[in-house]
């Protein structure tokens, strides 16, 4: 939280002042409140349930979270009092303050793939560190681990989301070979990533543990009661354990650094990390989202099947030791499983059905249910249910529900033009008739949808009633997936027939 006399330090401000931001960056009124919680105060768990609640999309999320599977209570927890209560003051703190500091990074930044990859990274790297400290037994308080690893790269953070032209610079340098340090600190005015997340933090008025965990060069703790060494050494091992699972690495030097002060090997962290990512599928749309651009399952089972071999050889993992285009699929490329489902296509089948034929019909969660039905029952990457919007200026189809690798920012930037009857979306709900578009085909969409169907085969089923179309089902696969048969197109088209349904009866009642 930044105090209202505090003065940037000279380095920040010149920073700062070359992207012409008139002031630095302050953190959402809910985050400041949040850190500057003590747990030292009587009053501490009504103030922390009182500033969650205030943000009933922050309530929402963090319930979901200590519900989750990570933390195992064994009943769940309605109210965020009972959390506080039941996993403790801290654990529910530092968990809100982290989904609240990344929300609000998300909404501040234009790079949104990258920022979610980062953030996600570092939220990985906080459960990870908190799990360790706890299997491990440390005289280290499991939160205090969470959110130093959870903001070690908070430097790198910063630059992507306030100047995001200075960030791809120094991943172009580094892609070429450049350090990252030499390269930051030739766009940073001669600061590190790491540097500036100090600079910022100390503006912030972040705590010293957090300040000075942030070091890039971790030294080992002087002694078993060394909390700030630990932390450091923490916060420097799991980030760069889950960066290296992600973007490639050497694992060797890696646990030949870490390995025996944490008492841990390649196949301990693995499922660390396995059980992070299971956690964090439940926190939000953002790092679910962040998760699918990582191809995070894929590169945990690459690593663990190739890492444990390359590290017990006594030889660096890279990029290298995975396979390859004649051997596999290359890192970050491998499709992961389509989406599947304990149920099969009929318990789909005959749960809209038994809507339909229900007296109280409710669209939206119809709806909801038919999108989970495409993405789990056929098996889909993406889906998404557009509605034809009429205005003045334009007609548009706009995204209303979605389901896959789409957040609730992606749904809601879905939105096409039907001013070209040359692309596919007008050609279908003009002619109401269901196509299929190959992957990476010319003027089939316009510019702002490329990043949407770059790579992927897109189906299209128009929603028309009277032969006059209404809405729109866009699913999609990811160049490579198997072709669709015939059996799955009559399954695709039968719900879309209950797609029509729903809105007639709904008519009728009308």
């Amino acid at each position: 939280m930044t105090k209202p006399d505090q003065q940037p330090s000279g380095r920040l401000a010149a920073i700062f002042a070359k992207i012409n931001l008139s002031e630095l960056p302050a953190m959402a009124g809910n985050v400041q409140e949040l850190i500057s919680l003590s747990h030292s105060r009587r009053s501490a768990a009504y103030d922390l349930s009182k500033v969650i609640l205030k943000d009933y999309s922050l309530t929402n999320k963090v319930l979901q979270v200590v519900n989750s599977a990570y933390y195992s209570i064994g009943r769940p927890i309605s109210s965020i009092s009972k959390a506080v209560t039941i996993l403790g003051f801290d654990a529910v703190r530092d968990l809100a303050t982290a989904i609240a500091l990344f929300e609000d990074f998300l909404k501040s930044g234009v790079e949104k793939e990258e920022i979610s990859k980062i953030l996600t990274r570092s939220f990985l790297s906080g459960l990870q560190a908190r799990q360790l400290v706890v299997a491990k037994n440390m005289n280290v308080l499991p939160e205090e681990a969470f959110i130093c690893a959870l903001l070690h790269h908070l430097g790198k953070i910063i630059t992507c989301i306030y100047m995001p032209d200075l960030y791809m610079e120094i991943e172009r340098q580094v892609a070429e070979g450049v350090a990252e340090e030499k390269a930051a600190r030739a766009q940073l005015d001669d600061l590190t990533y790491s540097e500036l997340g100090r600079e910022v933090a100390k503006f912030w008025n972040m705590s010293e543990k957090i300040i000075g965990s942030m070091v890039m060069q971790a030294e080992k703790p002087k002694n078993k009661f060394d909390d700030q060494g630990y932390l450091q050494n923490l916060a420097s091992f799991t980030n760069e354990f889950t960066d290296k699972v992600c973007l490639g690495g050497d694992m060797l030097s890696l646990f030949e650094k870490f390995g025996t002060l944490f008492s841990t090997d390649l196949d301990e962290s693995i499922e660390r990390l396995d059980r992070s990512v299971e956690a964090s599928e439940d926190v939000s749309d953002s790092i679910r989202y962040g998760l699918s651009k990582l191809n995070i399952r894929s590169n945990i089972k690459q690593v663990s099947k190739y890492g444990s071999k390359a590290v017990a050889k006594g030889r660096p993992l890279s990029g290298d030791d995975r396979p390859g285009p004649d051997k596999g699929t290359k890192c970050g490329t491998e499709l992961e499983p389509l989406p599947s489902s304990e149920k099969s296509v009929n318990d789909f089948i005959r749960e809209l059905t038994e809507t339909l034929m229900g007296n109280d019909i409710k669209l939206d969660e119809f709806y909801v249910n038919l999108m989970e039905s495409l993405y789990r029952g056929v098996g889909f990457d993406r889906v998404v249910m557009g509605i034809l919007s009429i205005q003045a200026s334009k007609i548009s189809v706009v995204g209303r529900y979605g389901l896959g690798d789409i957040d609730a920012h992606g749904v809601q930037s879905f939105d096409h033009p039907m001013s070209n009857r040359e692309q596919a979306i007008p050609r279908c709900l003009t002619a109401c008739k269901d196509m299929a578009i190959p992957a990476n085909s010319k003027g089939a969409f316009p510019k702002n949808f490329h990043y949407l169907v770059k790579d992927r085969t897109v189906f299209l089923f128009p929603i028309c009633i009277d032969k006059k179309p209404i809405a729109l089902i866009y699913l999609d696969r990811k160049q490579g997936r198997p072709k669709l048969d015939q059996e799955q197109l009559k399954t695709i088209r039968l719900f879309r027939d209950f797609a029509v349904m729903a809105i007639q009866k709904i008519r009728s009642k009308s």
